[in-house]
């Protein structure tokens, strides 16, 4: 049986039941980020998913795929900000980096 994941998109309720409610491509991306984020340190994971969401951002790319990722992103580290204290400066990074790309700024408006 098909149904809503919790990332929107469809899939099988047996799959989304046993990967947290994700199908299998956000699942996939996720864990992917994870994986990396533990073999080679916290800066590449910043490196990598940055510049692949600026990728993504093109116009003949997906928005809705970055958007959705970017969502999820944000999600696993306001949980992590409660988990994990002691990586409290990270984790805020990251959510300052994740928030500024679903919510652009103009520079000017600064000046």
């Amino acid at each position: 049986m098909m149904i809503d994941a919790r990332c929107g998109h469809l899939e099988e309720k047996i799959y989304a039941d046993v990967h947290n409610g994700l199908c299998r491509k956000c699942h996939s991306n996720f864990t992917f980020l994870l994986e990396l984020e533990q073999k080679y340190g916290e800066d590449a994971l910043i490196e990598y998913w940055y510049s692949k969401i600026l990728t993504y951002l093109s116009p003949e790319k997906k928005e809705q795929d970055v958007n959705c990722l970017i969502d999820h992103l944000i999600e696993f580290y306001q949980e992590n900000l409660i988990k994990y204290p002691s990586k409290k400066n990270y984790t805020k990074k990251m959510l300052y980096m994740l928030y500024s790309l679903q919510e652009p700024f103009d520079i000017e408006t600064l000046k």
